[in-house]
């Protein structure tokens, strides 16, 4: 916990929390997702790997997991912590260029994308980018598990993709919400985004 809350300190805009997820918000996070069918699962903003573990506990060994950490330090941790795991790719970079990253890996879309970044500490302009990137990503009946402490970008979310199920979660410090999407259908118009 020492490494999750210096980086918290240092750079609370990429990291969410200064303590890592309950078990119950794991759980909550792991539910929707169908680990029987998914050949490729994404993780934006691994951090110390909590989720990360869950996902590889349940997942199937040819399911392909790509995890995205924009902190330099925790893609290092990562990388170490899963360099003999099979199909399990760490990229240090920006959720919003995650095709790119897949591209090398013959991954064309992604069955689940799971995020925990913090996007009230986001600039709207990336956070947007990150949702549109993440829309075109997915596949038509694939999902983005969200969990977040607040509530307050909910609009944002559903410009891209129409709400499945949320779920709030009080066992967690802090509290957090729990939001299942779906891609929002074809041909949706999206409003022009706003400067940052």
């Amino acid at each position: 916990m020492g490494s999750f809350l210096e980086e918290f300190i240092r750079n609370p805009a990429t990291v969410g929390s200064m303590v890592p997820s309950s078990r119950e918000l794991t759980e909550q996070v792991m539910a929707p997702i169908d680990f029987a069918t998914a050949n490729c699962i994404v993780e934006y903003g691994p951090g110390t790997g909590v989720f990360t573990e869950a996902l590889l506990k349940r997942r199937r060994p040819e399911t392909v997991v790509v995890l995205v950490e924009v902190n330099r330090r925790f893609s290092e941790l990562l990388r170490q912590r899963y360099a003999q795991h099979e199909n399990v790719h760490v990229v240090h970079g920006s959720a919003d260029k995650t095709a790119e990253y897949l591209q090398p890996l013959g991954v064309k879309q992604v069955d689940c994308v799971v995020c925990g970044l913090p996007f009230s500490s986001l600039s709207r302009r990336l956070g947007w980018r990150i949702l549109e990137h993440t829309q075109q990503l997915l596949e038509p009946d694939g999902k983005l598990v969200l969990f977040q402490y607040s509530m307050r970008n909910k609009r944002l979310f559903e410009r891209f993709f129409r709400p499945v199920s949320h779920e709030h979660v009080l066992l967690n410090l802090p509290p957090a919400h729990v939001l299942v999407y779906a891609p929002a259908p074809a041909g949706r118009k999206q409003q022009p985004a706003q400067a940052a």
